[in-house]
């Protein structure tokens, strides 16, 4: 009689516990990558505000909205100091501002911006979004939404559409956790 080869049941269970630890390491790999995003992205809007507060301290003006800028840094481009973000070319130019100071790293010329985890730009502007007054924001452009949802409940109160963190979309859902917020806006 011939001695046949194969499989025990305990090999074929070693190896299907070996994969399935294998799985939710990775999937555990990947929620660690996501939070350390999320983190990062409510760090951009503690670390911008807080830089934008620190110009206006030192200069007596917002960056960007600076109308004396050009007289400090050699090629920068004065704003016409009136408080508000509300000119293009002021919004394009908050980067650069915060980078001649010293206050962010990176290079920023003009139309320039900070870039968040997700890839996305972190822009600048004035208005009303999504209910709120008249005001000087950023724009965090295309986060997940869990992100934002997670960056409103870290600096405001947790509500899509009410507080300083805005957004047309209510990124609360469970179906939208995954879905790109084009624009999820910060009033500082």
């Amino acid at each position: 009689m011939k001695h046949q080869r194969g499989f025990t049941l305990v090999e074929i269970a070693i190896v299907l516990v070996i994969i399935g630890l294998l799985i939710g390491g990775i999937l555990r790999g990947r929620t660690f990558i996501e939070n350390a995003k999320i983190k990062s992205v409510i760090k951009n809007a503690e670390s911008i505000t807080a830089s934008i507060y620190a110009y206006q301290d030192r200069y007596g003006f917002l960056p960007g909205d600076d109308n004396t800028a050009a007289t400090r840094w050699t090629g920068a481009v004065n704003g016409n100091g009136d408080g508000l973000l509300s000119v293009a070319a002021e919004q394009q130019n908050l980067c650069n501002h915060l980078e001649r100071a010293g206050l962010i790293s990176g290079s920023y010329p003009t139309g320039q911006y900070i870039k968040h985890k997700y890839g996305g730009n972190i822009q600048f502007g004035y208005g009303a979004v999504a209910g709120h007054a008249n005001g000087n924001y950023m724009n965090f452009i295309n986060l997940p939404g869990r992100a934002a949802d997670a960056l409103d409940k870290a600096l405001d109160d947790g509500i899509y559409n009410t507080g300083n963190i805005r957004s047309t979309v209510n990124y609360n859902q469970g179906t939208n956790e995954d879905t790109i917020i084009a624009s999820t806006v910060y009033y500082f």
